[in-house]
């Protein structure tokens, strides 16, 4: 069934799901179900009644978020193969995912303000269905405006193009790492000085993730599982 969404500020669940359980589900009073706040919360509940829709509490579990902070930061492509990325890192367990664009990235960002709400709603989904009680934020930033930790930090970008052989993503050190930047291109790939800007301005190191050159979405998926995997 995965979770449903918990509301604190009333001590109850969404609307949306309270819709979902009562008129989809057709779930009835007595029946026990899971819920998160997406703070870290996971909540057993119990129906109480469907109308009005009301929930007892039963217990509460904290789960502390990860050892090290992942952040992938995403040049923008085709809104659907952006849908997909936010998918599958939320399922990942990413921690922050960031739309960005660079010079050959072909969608300007004010074109996608109005995605929010509806990227926020994908996110929210697959942490339902894969019980993941930490909810990914998600925001469009220009790439200079990115602020970067400064210590414990480690930037990486996915790089095919300028860097004779880069180090495969799974030979990095993590050792005293708190946050990781993934950075991942266009289809077009980087321009030539904007990434010696990125190299130099924001200490990225380049890696690759696969023998093989891989598109925007899938390198963005599989870097990022394997940086999840790392960190485990």
């Amino acid at each position: 069934m995965g979770y449903f969404i918990f509301d604190k500020n009333t001590d109850n669940l969404a609307l949306d799901e309270i819709h979902h359980i009562r008129d989809v589900l057709r779930l009835k009073p007595n029946t026990n179900i899971k819920a998160t706040d997406g703070q870290g919360n996971l909540y057993e509940l119990n129906i109480n009644s469907l109308k009005p829709f009301t929930v007892d509490i039963l217990s509460t579990q904290n789960f502390s978020n990860d050892n090290i902070y992942i952040r992938c930061i995403i040049a923008t492509i085709k809104t659907q193969l952006l849908e997909l990325i936010i998918q599958k890192l939320t399922e990942i367990g990413i921690n922050e995912i960031i739309i960005t664009k660079t010079k050959f990235a072909q969608i300007s960002l004010d074109k996608l303000e109005s995605k929010l709400n509806r990227w926020e709603t994908i996110i929210h989904t697959a942490c339902k269905q894969a019980e993941i009680v930490h909810f990914p934020t998600i925001s469009i930033q220009n790439l200079n405006q990115i602020q970067y930790h400064t210590e414990n930090n480690l930037n990486l970008i996915g790089d095919t193009q300028y860097s004779i052989e880069a180090p495969n993503i799974k030979s990095i050190n993590l050792t005293n790492i708190k946050t990781i930047n993934l950075l991942i291109g266009p289809e077009g790939g980087f321009e030539k000085e904007e990434y010696k800007n990125l190299l130099q301005q924001y200490n990225y190191t380049p890696i690759t993730f696969a023998p093989n050159i891989l598109r925007s979405e899938t390198a963005a998926i599989v870097g990022a599982g394997i940086l999840k995997d790392l960190t485990l």
